[in-house]
């Protein structure tokens, strides 16, 4: 008889399409199919494709999950784990030796939360080959998750969602050298929850900026906690003590008006009003390693997002920077804020901006 587990990857047999396995009861499978929905299937309807049990779990051969479910206080080690941000640096010599990058740092728990493991496949050669990214729940509660990449031109493109159990590491994509350098940056929203307890907590939003160019260094792949194998460790974020869905204690400064939190937030001059620089250098700081036909993508699906936001927000005008050049980006935005029948746009204020700016007003104020 087939024994399925939590987090393994299933195709249906009697129809088509896959998903992956959230829970089991008895003969019947709880399934999680790409349109976010859960749906009983029958046991013997299905195949599995990929095993998570006992696959590369970081806590199926080392005794590290007992550490956090005994509250054991775990810190954070920067030698060993990039922070979120992926811009710690590495510390050793410039022709590296595996051995020692197999022996370093392995007695050292790492802290309480989510991260995200590159495994190259092939161990011998660490920068030639495919690579499997992993994403890892060491934390006490079981975690929703959504993984979202940034697709230059569309916004964010979806690559993975799935239920993590506490002490799950999920494959959520199998990239070759070529692809791996889109992984600039990732988005995760996430939803803990404890099923014993029956407590929910309130789901967050994580954006994750990647240094891919380090892919290229072996000495970024080093022993660590998680795995057997060599691998480069990003800390994404710290799930130690989650927020409590309405909890009071984050209610008691609210305002009377809902707050939502959006991309444009941090360009609002006042209540009404954004200034939004789409010049590279302000908004990538890998901009340097960038290709030219990288950009232009990157600085359109912000504006567009920025765009959605603004109206989300009901801003009366927001004016976006963008220069002069050959006005091949200017006459893209345009083309751009046509497809949106609620706003009014013309050259910003050449006093103010110069003549590389465009303002925008929208209607629905």
């Amino acid at each position: 008889m087939k024994t399925f587990h939590a987090g393994d990857k299933v195709r249906f047999i009697s129809s088509k399409g896959s998903g992956i396995v959230t829970s089991v009861k008895k003969n019947i499978v709880h399934v999680l199919i790409e349109d976010g929905f859960e749906i009983p299937v029958e046991a013997s309807d299905l195949v599995i494709i990929d095993q998570q049990e006992g696959k590369k779990n970081p806590f199926a051969k080392k005794d590290e999950f007992s550490k956090v479910q005994s509250n054991t206080v775990i810190s954070k080690n920067k030698s060993f784990i990039s922070k979120k941000s992926d811009n710690s640096t590495t510390t050793s010599s410039n022709s590296p030796n595996k051995e020692n990058q197999k022996t370093q740092n392995t007695s050292v728990s790492p802290a309480t939360g989510i991260y995200l493991a590159f495994i190259p496949d092939n161990q011998d050669v660490l920068i030639s080959g495919n690579m499997d990214i992993y994403l890892i729940n060491y934390s006490k509660w079981q975690v929703a998750f959504h993984a979202l990449k940034s697709d230059p031109g569309k916004g964010f493109a979806s690559v993975s969602c799935g239920l993590m159990d506490k002490g799950d590491a999920i494959l959520i994509e199998t990239v070759t050298e070529q692809d791996a350098r889109h992984w600039n940056r990732l988005r995760l929203q996430l939803v803990c929850f404890d099923q014993k307890e029956s407590q929910l907590f309130d789901s967050e939003i994580v954006d994750i900026d990647i240094k891919t160019s380090k892919f290229i260094k072996e000495d970024i792949y080093t022993e660590n906690p998680f795995f057997d194998e060599l691998a480069h460790v990003i800390f994404v974020h710290d799930l130690t003590h989650p927020p409590l869905k309405g909890r009071k204690s984050d209610m008691i400064h609210e305002n009377p008006e809902k707050k939502t939190n959006t991309v444009i937030d941090r360009y609002m001059t006042d209540k009404n009003t954004a200034e939004v620089d789409l010049h590279i250098e302000k908004l990538r700081s890998d901009h340097k390693t960038m290709r030219k036909d990288e950009i232009k993508p990157v600085q359109l699906a912000f504006f567009r997002q920025c765009i959605d936001a603004a109206i989300t927000k009901k801003l009366s005008r927001a004016v976006f920077i963008h220069g002069v050049g050959a006005g091949l980006l200017k006459k893209e935005l345009t083309d751009i804020l046509k497809t949106y029948p609620d706003l009014e746009y013309e050259d910003a204020s050449i006093m103010k901006y110069g003549i590389g700016a465009t303002e925008v007003r929208f209607k629905n104020r």
